[in-house]
């Protein structure tokens, strides 16, 4: 587990399970219609709660983004490999 500087850990592993569970979870912004002694603290917690979350949420998107594209990368090769090998033995 990563323990981030709001203290809020989440695993090393970054899985579409989170991503999907952090985008349900994400707050649409709105205007605080009150204004009230100490809100401001509030309001920046909850805005640096929603940076952070908007932040954690890019890296998952980077990260299985480019765990998809190396997947398919390896597949591609994998099975032009395979053809290779057929043709190989075919030819001799």
């Amino acid at each position: 587990m990563i323990i981030g500087r709001s203290g809020n850990a989440h695993p090393a592993i970054s899985t579409k399970e989170e991503l999907l569970r952090r985008l349900r979870e994400q707050r649409a912004p709105r205007c605080s219609a009150k204004l009230e002694p100490g809100i401001s603290l509030t309001i920046d917690a909850r805005r640096e709660v929603d940076e952070e979350n908007r932040k954690r949420i890019a890296a998952l998107r980077n990260t299985l983004d480019n765990a998809s594209t190396e997947f398919e990368t390896q597949q591609a090769f994998a099975r032009l490999g395979g053809y290779s090998k057929s043709n190989f033995s075919r030819n001799r």
